[in-house]
């Protein structure tokens, strides 16, 4: 066998370069393309967007469990802030009627602030922890004094259950299983407050 490009002796014909010329041995005037890694460049390209969808399939897992949790958390807290500001208010409360032998004689909480601000409470809270009005009614009154009052946030969704506050303490709910249950405090304590798991 001879080399196509210059004629001398060769093992084989072949697109191998001749030992003499250096060109390819049959004559092919360049190299066949070596192969690329055109097959691993796909493969990568698909670990890639799988990889992808992986971690926004992991991503979206762990976002169902946090968020819930989260918000959970959070009304949590907005509730336990309302508790802390109504018996706050409630002990402003019965410090007025220490004073005066009769509970504040008013029916909105924007008529009770002046009354016990700033000689019984320095700042008294108008909102609860979602930021709904709270209520204050003077349910019992006798020859112009009240002797009976109602302090109450509506829950998360701000909407009362009761149309009149005297049904409140008529009829007490007591314990309660809903960030949407009113929070009741009447006479110097909780009667509709919340227990267990709240929703």
């Amino acid at each position: 066998m001879y080399c196509a490009s210059c004629g001398s002796e060769v093992s084989t014909v072949s697109y191998a370069p001749c030992p003499r010329c250096g060109r390819p041995t049959n004559g092919a005037q360049v190299a066949p393309p070596t192969t690329t890694s055109g097959g691993n460049t796909i493969a990568v390209v698909i670990a890639v967007i799988v990889g992808g969808f992986v971690l926004i399939g992991i991503v979206g897992i762990i976002a169902a469990i946090a968020v819930p949790n989260i918000l959970m958390a959070k009304s949590r807290a907005q509730q336990k802030r309302t508790m802390a500001d109504l018996r706050t208010l409630g002990t402003s409360v019965e410090a007025y009627k220490a004073d005066n032998d009769a509970y504040p004689n008013a029916s909105s909480i924007d008529a009770l602030v002046p009354m016990l601000s700033p000689k019984y409470i320095q700042t008294a809270p108008t909102t609860d922890g979602w930021t709904h009005p709270l209520m204050y009614f003077c349910y019992k009154q006798e020859a112009g004094r009240c002797l009976g009052y109602v302090l109450g946030s509506g829950g998360r969704d701000g909407m009362f259950e009761h149309s009149e506050p005297r049904l409140y303490v008529e009829s007490p709910a007591g314990a309660t299983t809903n960030f949407n249950c009113d929070l009741i405090f009447a006479d110097g304590q909780f009667i509709e407050y919340p227990e267990g798991t709240q929703h």
